[in-house]
């Protein structure tokens, strides 16, 4: 019985305009998302491999001097990724840059190379807007109708008479909607794929493999989720026309509202304060060190790193750096509280759900953007005694340790490849499925929750 009323839907779907409209759309996407992804891949790459070697060159000419090497700001950029296609994880609202020295890890910056600043980048064609966005709608599309437009032609009266179980036709029903909009995504990808491959944009890798067959998964989990509201939108109506303008409301709560009023909840419900704040902390700080600083403490002769005002100086430039770093780190985990905290409000979406698991799998975005601000501060650790270690073999140094200046440690000229460079290490595939297994569990529960509202209504639905 089942599998007859699964043909039956499968075969409606398919001889329908909506599909075919559908279809038409979703392909157009997939292949103009793909085409427009190449250029912009490789132009990104292009500009990543030509800072690399800027860094490289920069690195080069440090070397002259150990303390130079030491006090420098080096700045560790993210590179492109070729899994962007399946989603950028928001990754060009998020920082890029992270500032960094042997003594502190200073701040992070979103730079982007967007030709025209003016110019604010939207979300891009990639297969995550793809799905979250254009099949989201297209599955409610499918799914408003299914009982209460069958209750309006006579269709689902005539259907009972013959004694069918109600919870076979729900199954069949919400079946028969997810399989037909599972043949768009993996069509939608195929094609996708044959593209870049082509174009020797991305190699089919195992672990891009593996991230693609966890988006299908995801994806499975959304459009299942979205037909379970429009199968909702169904059976709370009795008019086709009253479940479409609430499938709508859904889509448009889910997609446009949630995420656009993101920043409204979080500076109402979790405030944090405001950067001119923390600067005048910072100055206000530096002032009181500087009036309480011993005289001399400013001196300076870059002829002779063992003049005793030196250490005055360095000692000073270090409570400066301290000062600026305890009232920026503090700020910078409010703010990562700020966005964590968000994020949990945010996961009343389907949508949001689906962007976070993608985040976790792909190990982009936020999750990406953290690892390597956590990571960096170990590394800075590890160059700071690279340094001290260096600095503590020259019997020319006093050893007085200035975090801004070359004058008081080491001036040795030290070997290019035995500086110590950050490399970025990628989430390992433990930490990215147990960071999805939170966002999974609450799109697993969603669904149940309202998959059993539909069930309890459509058992007391009149079909007459």
């Amino acid at each position: 019985m089942f599998k007859i009323l699964l043909i039956k839907e499968i075969q409606h779907y398919l001889y329908s305009l909506r599909f075919h409209v559908s279809f038409v759309i979703v392909m157009l996407t997939f292949v103009i998302g793909t085409l427009t992804f190449i250029p912009s891949f490789r132009q990104a790459n292009d500009n990543y491999v030509r800072y690399s070697a800027e860094q490289q060159s920069q690195l080069e000419r440090k070397s002259k001097n150990a303390t130079v090497v030491a006090v420098s700001f080096s700045t560790f950029s993210l590179s492109p990724e070729g899994n962007a296609i399946i989603s950028g994880c928001n990754g060009q609202h998020l920082p890029d840059k992270i500032r960094y020295s042997a003594f502190n890890v200073y701040d992070f910056k979103v730079s982007h190379s967007n030709l025209n600043p003016l110019m604010k980048a939207g979300r891009e064609l990639n297969w995550a807007f793809v799905v979250s966005v254009v099949l989201s709608f297209v599955t409610l599309l499918f799914a408003y109708d299914a009982i209460s437009g069958e209750k309006e032609d006579g269709t689902i009266s005539l259907m009972f008479s013959n004694a069918v179980p109600r919870g076979v036709v729900l199954l069949g029903k919400l079946a028969g909607i997810v399989l037909v909009v599972m043949s768009m995504v993996f069509t939608g990808i195929i094609t996708s794929l044959l593209i870049l491959v082509i174009s020797s944009i991305v190699q089919l890798t195992v672990g891009f493999v593996i991230e693609v067959v966890a988006f299908v998964v995801i994806t499975f989990f959304l459009i299942t989720l979205m037909a379970v509201c429009g199968l909702l939108a169904s059976v709370l109506c009795r008019s086709s026309n009253i479940s479409l303008l609430i499938s709508l409301c859904v889509w448009l709560l889910f997609v446009v509202v949630v995420p656009n009023t993101a920043v409204f909840w979080a500076n109402k419900v979790f405030p944090i304060p405001h950067a001119d704040e923390i600067q005048r902390a910072i100055s206000l700080g530096r002032k009181n060190l500087n009036d309480n600083a011993p005289q001399g403490s400013w001196s300076s002769s870059y002829m002779n790193p063992s003049w005793e005002r030196h250490k005055l100086r360095a000692d000073l430039q270090t409570k400066l750096m301290m000062n600026e770093k305890s009232q920026r780190d503090a700020y910078y985990t409010q703010m990562f509280n700020q966005f964590e905290n968000t994020r949990r409000v945010t996961l009343f979406s389907p949508i949001a759900q689906f962007d976070y698991m993608n985040e976790a799998i792909l190990g982009g975005g936020y999750l990406r953007f953290r690892k390597n601000w956590d990571d960096l501060h170990l590394f800075q650790t590890a160059f700071y005694n690279w340094f001290h270690g260096l600095d503590e073999k020259d019997e020319k140094s006093p050893h007085w340790f200035n975090p801004y200046e070359d004058l008081s440690t080491t001036r040795q000229e030290v070997a290019v490849d035995q500086i110590p460079v950050y490399t970025e290490r990628m989430a390992g595939w433990d930490n990215r499925f147990s960071s999805i297994a939170f966002y999974f569990s609450i799109m697993l529960i969603y669904t149940t929750l309202l998959f059993g509202i539909v069930v309890y209504r459509f058992q007391h639905y009149d079909v007459r």
